[in-house]
């Protein structure tokens, strides 16, 4: 099991279209259960921040999400609507909670 958090800020004048893409992603993403954990933030103090937090139960589910039509669709917008400005594979350790909560943007 491993996670990444990946910081991304919104180029100027493409907070929204951002915001819409990632919105696709984590629907797409709902349906894989290999990613149990797959949430989506906006810094409080600054709505151009985006921060991104994804937890995969292995490397074949990790694979798997990079090789959907979503996340590569994902992929090939994202350099116009934003940069990658973090990205940090975590390792968790102890148990992982997950209430399922879903939110709304």
């Amino acid at each position: 099991m491993f996670a990444f958090i990946t910081n991304i800020r919104a180029k100027p004048g493409q907070r929204a279209a951002l915001a819409t893409l990632t919105q696709t992603m984590m629907e797409q993403t709902a349906t894989e259960s290999g990613v149990p954990v797959y949430v989506f933030h906006q810094a409080e103090d600054d709505l151009d921040e985006f921060w991104f937090y994804d937890l995969y139960t292995s490397e074949q589910a990790y694979q798997e999400h990079c090789s959907s039509e979503a996340f590569n669709a994902m992929i090939s917008q994202l350099g116009e609507l934003g940069e990658i400005k973090v990205m940090h594979k975590l390792m968790p350790y102890g148990s992982v909670k997950s209430a399922g909560i879903p939110l709304a943007i």
